[in-house]
């Protein structure tokens, strides 16, 4: 009987070919872990070893299991939902493949793979496959042997491996007799050599691997495919890769009530000597508590008709219930599902975030923003990519940003559907998202009239519910308006204490103070000696007097009235005092006393006459009309002040009540008189008057408390408006100076961040580079050994740029498990040069390497490379030539760190923590303060231990007050 034949290479062009590129291939095997009930899958890739286990804890395969379903193309077991056997205590889960294709995706993560598994209660099994194979032409599909066994004792030894590859070695040798072409030998001698190159026993090889646990699947793929580095790679700093767009987010856990809370997935890159990092930590994705952080929020559920009802809240205001109904006569064919979305103002002045908060999530915005989509709790891919706008957000925001208002890079969310409720939207086989139809269609457009009628009633200019978001994004405006005209006053303020202080540093050098008093008082006594009538002596005298205090007037300066001068004007106020207390102890007040003796000397010689008396007389009256005069201007000064306030402030009420007025009698009272429609009109009438009143409201309210702030500055005791801006700029002042004070590392870190990130570009297109060579080399034998050397080269050197990358990546603020044995490991790698030149060891206890904190990596890893740092440079001057040794140990919750150096003189002990203190030549005097502040922010101490034999810092958690 004739019929159809299967090629080899339908495997390849069903499996590698269909997927659409390698993290969405990752996916494929996350899903089929979720389908064997595992509670966690994890991916290692040894970059180094070119190898990639996908490992997970799932229900495993038997004998049978593997050859009935994992070797049988297109299987029907995951259209009968329920042909998996629920573990005991688990939640059943949906079953996400449908196709029986996914598991062939791994031909697209490497040439080949060995998989382990283990069924309970069954003998485990192994088997090996190479992928290369189904890509030779000319193949049928029942020609390509796959190696499989049962394994003795549940144990896997080097035996076994060689019993997996005899199959596949004998099938090699046997289709050398194919074809004697010297292209079809090169191929199949690139086979061979890929199969030879599995190690035996690749546990000794890998490290940490355990291939067979008590249940579930291993899959070892290597060598890895090229591409998959390079899928690491963003195309800038503002981007993220293709990996992190893809699986990040891959389980609806984040939105707070996951469907499969027990089922979590990993990425671990491991670079070589022990450092690693996941690549998916949670902390690098969105959680439940940005949606209250948001600066909006909208959530809700569209019914099986196509109506939505849901809350919105803008702003800091409550959130309040609204109802889209669906822009189509007939029910969409898409089924009941869920939408959730907080969006971020895309400026930090319209934002309710603080700068920091705004920087971090604006920078995750622009990496990760967009709104996801879930079927049965796993992402579905490729919804939530920014380059994937299925919905037009994008193209409609083009036309008109303040009109469409949303933005993938201003939002993140999720749609969350399930197989029972929307078994109309299917995937496609390649996993590019779902496949096209009615419920397609109409999902969609659900969507798009959510987001357009959502933009036209909230956020518009013109929306009939837009007063939250004006009135928010107004104070928020204002807010940061008068955060930068405080600014500007502060700024203006200090420039011109600033230039006061300049003048008189300037007037004190250029002038000599004490000839100028010993003039004035020779001139004195010129003019007593001269004088016939007491009055216009005493005249002369009290000029002389005022003529000295105006000596130290060109070194006085306004005291700081409404902003905090910096330390380094208070340092610069602190030298004028003190020069002009010296000014007047050294010059004023001997020249005084010399004047005092001269009148009293010229009052005894004369006498007072008629005319002195009347002279006298008519002085007084002068000076008390001076004074009065001047008292009446300042009088008429605060009359008018207070004149104009009083207009200002009855004219904005005058203005707010013109305003209500006006509102009020625009408001449409309710008017239909048959019946129809009579209460929805009344309760609209009701709500729109009720928000008028609360406006209105509110306005009046801010006016009164703003006089009643005005007028509590008079009562007794009651800090002034510019005591209590000059108290919040002084703190603001001591943050900047800090800040300015590690200006010059973060210079220096961003610097690194620059090379860096030029470095891996320049290494990226290397890379890129170099794998074109493989592909010559593949082809041309020739180039073989050119190939192999440029790829070790490069590989040596891409060792330096991981180097760069632990405390790159660790400076992020991602809260995490820290292990002593990394920290360690980090720490002898960074150091290793510098160690080994100075002949110091790194000796970790046991206890060290197994201590384990919580907190966020960029908080401790510092401290250590810190306290590092200094112990080798003091251990090298203290004693050159002889060897030295940093301990870290643990006793408890407390971690002693302990060198062999010269040790903490006392007399210095309790400054070692202080900002700007050090004792090494060229020092910042910056590393142990910030160490201290930052770990006393994670609630954590550094202390001194007992130093007399070498320094000892004791680092623990801070304990709380009895």
């Amino acid at each position: 009987m004739t019929g159809f034949r299967a090629s080899a290479r339908a495997v390849d062009m069903l499996g590698r070919q269909q997927i659409a590129n390698l993290p969405t291939a990752l996916s494929e095997l996350f899903k089929n872990a979720h389908d064997a009930y595992a509670t966690y899958v994890i991916a290692d890739y040894h970059r180094k070893l070119d190898t990639l286990v996908v490992s997970d804890d799932g229900v495993g395969m038997d004998l049978a299991t593997f050859q009935g379903s994992w070797l049988t193309i297109a299987t029907e077991s995951k259209l009968e939902r329920s042909h998996m056997a629920k573990p005991p205590g688990m939640q059943p889960r949906v079953q996400l493949g449908e196709k029986g294709i996914g598991r062939f995706a791994i031909g697209a993560l490497g040439s080949q793979v060995l998989v382990a598994s283990k069924r309970s209660g069954y003998p485990a099994i192994a088997a090996f496959v190479n992928w290369q194979m189904f890509e030779l032409p000319g193949i049928d599909l029942d020609e390509v042997p796959v190696g499989l066994i049962e394994l003795d004792a549940d144990e896997f030894t080097d035996a076994d491996v060689r019993r997996l590859k005899a199959p596949l070695c004998e099938a090699v040798e046997r289709f050398r007799g194919k074809d004697g072409s010297g292209t079809w030998q090169r191929q199949l001698d690139d086979i061979r050599s890929t199969i030879d190159a599995l190690p035996d026993d690749p546990r000794r090889d890998i490290p940490g691997l355990d291939i067979l646990g008590a249940n579930g699947t291993t899959f070892v793929i290597s060598p890895v495919s090229d591409e998959l580095s390079a899928e690491f790679e963003s195309q800038g700093s503002n981007e993220a890769s293709l990996f992190d767009r893809t699986l990040h987010g891959f389980t609806d856990d984040w939105l707070g009530s996951p469907t499969t809370p027990e089922f979590s997935v990993d990425f671990v890159e491991h670079r070589g000597g022990g450092d690693s990092e996941s690549r998916l930590d949670p902390g690098d994705f969105f959680e439940s508590p940005d949606f209250g952080r948001a600066d909006h929020h909208i959530r809700g559920e569209f019914d099986k008709a196509g109506n939505f009802a849901g809350t919105i809240r803008v702003f800091g205001e409550d959130a309040t219930g609204f109802e889209i109904p669906c822009p189509d006569a007939s029910p969409p064919r898409c089924g009941p599902f869920t939408f959730e979305v907080g969006v971020v103002q895309g400026m930090a002045s319209e934002s309710m975030l603080d700068p920091e908060a705004f920087r971090v999530m604006n920078a995750k915005l622009r990496k990760l923003g967009g709104l996801y989509v879930y079927k049965d709790g796993i992402r579905v891919q490729p919804y939530g990519r920014p380059d994937v706008d299925y919905l037009e957000i994008e193209e409609r925001r083009s036309l008109g940003a303040g009109y469409y208002f949303f933005s993938y890079r201003r939002m993140f969310g999720a749609i969350c559907l399930s197989s029972q409720r929307n078994p109309g939207l299917r995937e496609k086989a390649g996993r590019e998202g779902f496949a096209g139809g009615r419920a397609y269609s109409d999902y969609r457009r659900l969507l798009v009239n959510l987001l357009v009628e959502l933009a036209a009633r909230y956020f518009r200019s013109n929306a009939p519910e837009v007063g939250a978001y004006e009135r928010g994004r107004e104070r928020l405006v204002r807010e940061d308006r008068l955060r930068k005209e405080r600014d500007r006053l502060a700024g203006a303020g200090r420039r011109r204490l600033r230039g006061q202080l300049v003048a008189a540093e300037r007037h004190f050098d250029a002038t000599d103070i004490g000839d100028e008093a010993a003039g004035i008082v020779d001139a004195l006594r010129a003019g007593l000696d001269a004088a016939e009538r007491l009055q216009p002596a005493t005249r002369q005298v009290n000029d002389a007097k005022r003529a000295l205090q105006r000596l130290v007037e060109p070194l006085a300066f306004d005291e700081p009235e409404g902003f905090a001068p910096t330390d380094a004007m208070r340092r610069d106020m602190a030298q004028v005092e003190r020069v002009i207390s010296d000014v007047e102890k050294s010059h004023i007040q001997p020249a005084l006393r010399t004047v005092d003796e001269l009148a009293a000397a010229a009052e005894a010689r004369l006498a007072a006459k008629e005319l002195d008396e009347r002279e006298r007389r008519e002085f007084v009256r002068e000076r008390i009309g001076s004074v009065q005069s001047r008292v009446r201007e300042a009088e008429s000064e605060g009359t008018s002040a207070l004149a104009a306030i009083s207009s200002s402030v009855r004219s904005v009420l005058d203005g707010l009540r013109t305003d209500f007025e006006q509102r009020l009698r625009a408001l449409a009272e309710p008017s239909a008189s048959d019946g129809r429609g009579w209460i929805e009109e009344q309760a609209e009438f009701e709500r729109e008057l009720d928000l008028l009143g609360a406006d209105a409201s509110r306005a009046f309210m801010r006016v009164a408390n703003l006089v009643r702030s005005s007028g509590a500055v008079f009562d007794v005791g009651t800090p002034t408006p510019t005591e209590l801006a000059a108290a919040a700029d002084a703190e603001i002042v001591e943050l900047r100076e800090q800040a300015d004070a590690q200006l010059e590392f973060v210079q220096l870190g961003k610097a690194l961040a620059v090379v860096d990130h030029e470095f891996s570009q320049t290494v990226a297109s290397i890379r890129r580079d170099v794998r074109r060579v493989g592909s010559w080399a593949k082809k041309n034998p020739q180039l073989g050994g050119l190939y192999e050397d440029l790829r070790r080269d490069f590989d040596h050197l891409d060792s330096y740029l991981t180097l760069l990358t632990p405390m790159q990546r660790r400076i992020r603020r991602t809260k995490t498990t820290i292990k002593g044995s990394d920290i360690s490991r980090f720490l002898g790698e960074l150091f290793y040069e510098r160690m080994r030149v100075a002949e110091v060891t790194l000796a970790p206890s046991r206890g060290f390497q197994a201590l384990k904190i919580e907190g966020y990596a960029s908080t401790f890893y510092p401290v250590f490379v810190n306290l590092v740092d200094n112990s080798l440079y003091w251990i090298e001057q203290a004693a050159p030539g002889v060897s030295g040794v940093i301990e870290l140990e643990c006793e408890g919750d407390t971690v002693i760190y302990r060198d062999s150096g010269p040790g903490i003189a006392d007399d210095i002990a309790d400054r070692v923590f202080d900002f700007g203190f050090t004792t090494r030549p060229g020092g910042s005097g910056l590393g142990l303060a910030i160490a201290s502040q930052v770990l006393d922010r994670a609630g954590w101490l550094i202390s001194l231990g007992d130093c007399r034999n070498g320094a000892e810092f004791l680092i623990g958690p801070r304990q709380p007050p009895r």
